[in-house]
């Protein structure tokens, strides 16, 4: 019988408006990168996304050329999309039962429109902003219920600088509750704030995890490293040329040997030259058989 703890992890499938990728480039390991990342994507298409992404929860990543062109270090950054946007009010929603009986929740209430693509805001993540527009710091609420709401009629509200909501599907705001929303019963807190009106927030899904991936962009791979020591190489002695072939036989690169006496001291120099420009159309069997 074994004893633990059961369950899976669900893979998540996200479109463009889902994920940020960004980047920060380093020539070398000593050298600091960009503590500000760039997008390595702007504004592209569900399509487009799954051809440099892929599909299905899934993923692989393809890293445009014309980004990734220097030889260093480059840090990506794959995260959530983060939501910036302003409580509108911090208030109730009453709803009423077949038999008249009023429900009443207590949450944060924010525009609609900037959310209408991303459906249920159910599980999201809110961060704040103080008064100075700084992130506080390890600190966020999860949401528990996501509705569209319109202001009530009949406001009942106990906070004259606050409105009632009611559940409107034509509404032009967004309802949601937020846990805690409560204060711990052995905590001093009277009451626990979730935010106030006119504060800056942040929404972020929670459906996968931030990944940094650290890439190294080289001028030689551990393939081509191989051909130097195990690959085909032909030395002629008659004009010191040194060639070395890749896996398919063609030429990979070619150089000098070539000797040379010491002027000032007795002895001589054997030294290696690469030729920059080599053709690259010779191959083993070729230079071999001389033809």
């Amino acid at each position: 019988m074994s004893v633990g703890i059961y369950g899976t992890k669900t893979l998540a499938n996200v479109t463009s408006n889902d994920v940020d990728i960004l980047y920060s480039y380093s020539a070398s390991r000593e050298t600091p990168t960009n503590p500000q990342m760039s997008p390595l994507f702007g504004a592209i298409s569900d399509n487009e996304f799954k051809k440099l992404i892929g599909a299905d929860g899934v993923y692989e990543l393809r890293l445009p050329a014309s980004i990734f062109n220097s030889l260093g270090f480059y840090t990506i950054l794959i995260k959530p999309k983060s939501f910036e946007t302003e409580i509108v009010d911090c208030s109730i929603v009453v709803t009423a039962t077949d038999t008249e009986v009023q429900i009443s929740k207590k949450g944060i209430v924010i525009p609609k429109l900037q959310f209408q693509s991303s459906g249920s805001l159910i599980g999201y993540m809110i961060e704040y902003f103080d008064a100075n527009g700084v992130k506080t710091k390890n600190f966020h609420r999860i949401v528990t219920s996501s509705e569209i709401v319109s202001v009530s009629t009949n406001n009942n509200n106990s906070n004259s600088s606050s409105n009632t909501y009611v559940l409107d599907s034509n509404g032009t705001n967004l309802f949601l509750t937020l846990t805690p929303d409560e204060a711990n019963l052995i905590s001093n807190a009277q009451q626990v704030s979730l935010g106030n009106a006119g504060q800056k927030i942040l929404i972020t899904p929670t459906f996968f995890d931030p990944t940094v991936i650290q890439v190294e962009m080289v001028d030689q791979t551990v393939k081509t490293l191989s051909y130097a020591l195990y690959g085909n190489t032909i030395r002629n002695n008659a004009n010191g040329k040194y060639q070395v072939f890749d896996e398919n036989g063609f030429l990979f690169r070619e150089f000098n040997l070539l000797t040379r006496k010491s002027q000032f001291t007795s002895g001589e120099l054997d030294y290696k030259q690469r030729i920059i420009n080599p053709d690259l159309s010779q191959s083993f069997n070729n230079v071999l058989n001389n033809t």
